[in-house]
């Protein structure tokens, strides 16, 4: 699993090249104090980040939506923004959390050399979508082509917030999601979602980035909710 998170961007932003044990199936080095000092920083660097294991190259939401698990649980910052800009369309909010997701690209190796930066892309006909407005802002910011208008549904897209985990995949499939209109041909893609909770959804847009040609999709979330299933 660390292999597949952290250990990229970690060797990529420390220089700390690590080894791996097949007695122990994990990766080890044994450090010194200066070394030690270099890990301290860089756990600090990446704060409240959440670095996630799934199908695409890389995973990262900026921070989970809420300080802990329990009934009297409290929004972290980034949850607090996602929540008024996504329920109350607050524009300073869409703006806040433009801003962290540059300063996010900016900061993490792979990410700040991506060719191109999209959204999943919001169902036909909705009023309001929070990755579609922050990706705008932040392809502006750094200058970066955002494609996101390139995908279309073939058919008129369900909701499927209330559908069970196993049975999303299966309502995005019937939605004929395509992308069309560009070579992505080894590209990299930056994939913005507003709430990581099963990623199923992220995962599915990914498939069709890599399906056009693209090489990596880096998949950037504002919030990982705590729990990984959610409808159950």
């Amino acid at each position: 699993m660390f292999s597949e998170t952290i250990k990229p961007i970690f060797v990529e932003m420390t220089g700390i090249q690590l080894f791996f044990s097949e007695r122990f199936n994990n990766y080890y080095k044994m450090i010194d104090k200066n070394e030690l000092q270099v890990i301290e920083n860089w756990e600090q660097q990446q704060g409240e980040r959440v670095f996630l294991r799934d199908c695409l190259a890389l995973s990262i939401a900026m921070s989970f939506n809420f300080t802990t698990n329990n009934t009297d649980r409290k929004y972290t910052v980034i949850g607090l923004l996602e929540h008024n800009a996504k329920n109350n369309n607050d524009m300073e909010a869409v703006d806040a959390l433009a801003q962290h997701s540059s300063k996010t690209i900016k900061e993490l190796p792979f990410y700040k050399d991506a060719d191109y930066i999209c959204a999943v892309p919001p169902r036909p006909g909705k009023n309001f979508d929070l990755p579609s407005q922050v990706t705008e802002k932040v392809a502006q910011t750094l200058n970066k082509k955002n494609i996101t208008n390139h995908f279309n549904y073939g058919k008129e897209k369900e909701s499927i917030k209330s559908s069970k985990v196993e049975d999303k995949w299966l309502y995005l499939e019937k939605s004929k999601l395509n992308f069309d209109g560009l070579d992505l041909n080894g590209k990299n893609i930056i994939l913005i979602d507003d709430k990581y909770q099963s990623g199923t959804t992220i995962q599915f847009v990914g498939m069709k980035l890599q399906k056009a040609g693209a090489k990596n999709v880096y998949g950037l979330s504002f919030v990982k909710t705590m729990r990984d299933t959610d409808n159950q």
